[in-house]
């Protein structure tokens, strides 16, 4: 099974090189049913050029103005979407979208330039999003999809998906130099041309943390394009490395007997992770059909060293090690199989295949390793088959019917006892999107779709490590609907807004942290958005948006429950000032309510809200800076709390308390950027 699933991959790998192209801008974005105007609203949806109100793009200029302290934030110009951090800037994010703690990133899929960003059986946690490695000046632009209704989407698309794609050309070249606060200092240059797109990023950074953080971080991008838009490619590649020690969040009880917010209980936190990727991106037009296609290739390696319980264990402490090795090939095909006057039939294809030499768990002492918990090599390969059609049935009435297919397989050899186990496992997907033209400016909009997670294969093929040997499903299946509105009101507003329903099927979820699967009750979610983008002035621009969820666990034959870490409020409002004379400026309020800390609502996260603003200045055409403030009003916040059971150093027994990670406090950052 094993080397059948990787023979898989290498044949697809291989035709997919002697095909012809894909667009790389598109790759396994959904095709548009209508072709009225394309108007990009900042954070929101395309007005005329959607299949949902929950769609939309995000273009360079846009995540420019936005004031940002670590790169994951550009994924908050998702309307709704809250990125936090609970455990060091080398650590992937934590994200919440719709009623969902996401964790790193289990039900919000994320792609950079059609390449998977998220990490099936992971030693971490499953879908771990790590987007550290992007560097913010060579995105493009970012498209998001928010549900399960479309299907050239599959794994970890229940929540949304998100596509970045980079720049393919750069007029000039850019020197940047920033410096901070806390020890922040960054350089970035950048070059290019018509074809070719080169930058290098490093940035240090300790932070406000007693244990100074030490985070070096240093990513690479270059990226070359050939031929036109009708037929072309992109050949790109990406390089990261980053190294940091990290302060795991804190109980309050320590806080509250005069501990530090910004102390660390155990200073060998921390980790070093790095990421490589060849990419091939292309598009090609055959006999009047469009054919998108990628490949891709990527290294990707983690060693995490973590204490969240402190010293339940009083002659070792809690400390563990998390690793993670594996290469990632694949990639997928969207061809516009038969074109009509009314629309097309599409056919798509996605692999991939994760080669997962080492990935495990032991207990550490000093960073050095005690005992092995668990140790796992991992062969997995996923194939996803759709088929869509794209129809308009009358001036007014267009819709998108889709079917998707997936198949998962992993062979699972234990590393501790030599013992080998498989399983298998497809489930289809039917999608269904209508889109009425009410007026020329207003569409409303029916989605219905079944999307899924794929869970850890160490749980669906080996199961438990205990004497149960339960195996979680190899797939949680997703259902869900939306009903919304998008609408260019004036010239200078636009709305669009959404009422929306969300269940997840019963599953067994593989908890990295301690090695064993736990069983979840069936969810349901349901939740209103609304966002609103408003251009007053051609120099000014103001964009809000809110959200607002009620996720509840309904286990049988009890009442339903709540579910802990699901943020029920979110709201943002930013203003941003752009060629008005030579100054340009941002401000950005992001708030995020109360939530359920625990399954009775009996203990709950106090709500956040966070200013953060950015002034720019041209000196000349080619010299420019611009000062950043972050966390305004120095709110003394959480990024991130959680409520579970820890044992301090000197304590007699464990105790359950709330444990918190701070945000950080007001800083100020200086940058130059020079053009040439």
């Amino acid at each position: 099974m094993k080397q059948s699933s990787f023979a898989l991959a290498i044949s697809f790998a291989s035709n997919l090189l002697i095909v012809a192209n894909s667009q790389a801008a598109g790759i396994n974005s959904s095709s548009d049913v209508t072709e009225l105007s394309n108007i990009t609203i900042s954070g929101n949806s395309q007005i005329g050029d959607a299949v949902s109100a929950s769609m939309g793009t995000v273009v360079a200029e846009q995540i420019e103005q936005r004031p940002i302290s670590r790169a994951g934030e550009i994924l908050e110009t998702v309307p709704g979407l809250i990125v936090t951090q609970h455990s060091g800037e080398g650590k992937a994010n934590q994200y919440f979208l719709r009623g969902f703690n996401l964790d790193h990133g289990t039900d919000m899929a994320t792609f950079i330039d059609g390449m998977p960003v998220n990490n099936r059986t992971h030693g971490h946690g499953q879908g771990y999003t790590d987007i550290n490695f992007i560097i913010p000046e060579m995105i493009e632009s970012l498209d998001y999809k928010k549900g399960p209704y479309y299907a050239t989407e599959g794994d970890f698309a229940n929540a949304g998906a998100v596509r970045m794609h980079t720049k393919s050309s750069m007029e000039g070249s850019l020197v940047k130099l920033g410096f901070g606060q806390y020890g922040y200092q960054r350089g970035l240059i950048a070059t290019g041309n018509d074809n070719l797109v080169a930058a290098l990023d490093v940035t240090r950074y300790d932070g406000p943390w007693e244990v100074e953080q030490e985070q070096k971080k240093t990513s690479g991008f270059v990226k070359y394009s050939l031929g036109n838009a009708v037929n072309g490619a992109n050949f790109s590649f990406m390089a990261f490395e980053n190294s940091w020690t990290a302060t795991d969040q804190l109980p309050q009880r320590y806080i509250d007997a005069g501990g530090d917010r910004y102390d660390s209980l155990d200073d060998d936190a921390g980790g070093k992770t790095h990421r490589y990727s060849l990419n091939y991106e292309g598009w090609n037009d055959i006999a009047g059909k469009n054919l998108q296609s990628n490949f891709y290739v990527i290294d990707y390696g983690l060693e995490l060293f973590s204490n969240f319980s402190y010293a339940t264990d009083p002659v070792n402490g809690d400390e563990i090690r998390q690793h993670d090795e594996r290469k990632i090939l694949g990639g997928s095909l969207l061809y516009d199989a038969l074109p009509t006057d009314a629309g097309e039939w599409q056919l798509g294809l996605d692999l991939r295949h994760d080669h997962i030499s080492d990935t495990g768990l032991s207990a550490t002492t000093d960073r050095s390793i005690r005992e092995r918990t668990l140790r796992h090599a991992v062969e997995e390969t996923g194939l996803g088959l759709l088929l869509q059609n794209n129809h308009r049935w009358s001036d007014s009435l267009s819709t998108q019917i889709g079917l998707r297919w997936d198949y998962l397989q992993a062979n699972v050899e234990n590393r501790l006892n030599d013992e080998t186990s498989d399983e298998n496992d497809s489930m289809v997907s039917p999608k269904f999107s209508a889109i009425y033209t009410a007026t020329d400016n207003t569409f409303l909009f029916l989605n219905y779709g079944q999307g899924f997670h794929s869970n850890d294969a160490r749980g669906f093929a080996e199961g438990n490590v205990d004497d149960t040997n339960q195996k979680a499903d190899v797939f949680a299946r997703s259902e869900g609907a939306d009903l919304g509105i998008q609408s260019q009101l004036t010239d200078r507003i636009q709305l669009a807004a959404s009422i929306w329903w969300l269940t997840l099927d019963s599953e067994l979820i593989f908890v990295g942290d301690d090695g064993t699967t736990e069983a979840s009750d069936k969810s349901e979610r349901k939740g209103i958005e609304a966002s609103i983008f408003w251009q007053p002035q051609p120099w000014l621009i103001v964009d809000s948006d809110m959200a607002f969820s009620r996720a509840r666990l309904q286990p049988k034959g009890n009442r339903e429950q709540h579910i802990p870490g699901a943020i029920e409020r979110v709201f943002s409002l930013g203003i941003a000032v752009h060629d008005y004379g030579r100054w340009q400026a941002g401000l950005r309020l992001r708030h995020f309510g109360e939530f359920a800390l625990n399954e009775d609502n009996s203990e709950r996260a106090d709500a956040v809200t966070m200013l953060n603003a950015q002034l720019g200045y041209d000196f000349t055409k080619d010299l420019s800076a611009s000062v950043e403030v972050l966390n305004l009003t120095n709110e003394e916040g959480n990024d991130i709390t959680y409520l579970y059971d820890s044992r301090l150093p000197g304590e007699s027994e464990e105790q359950e308390d709330v444990h918190l990670h701070p945000t950080e406090p007001r800083m100020l950052r200086v940058s130059v950027a020079y053009r040439f």
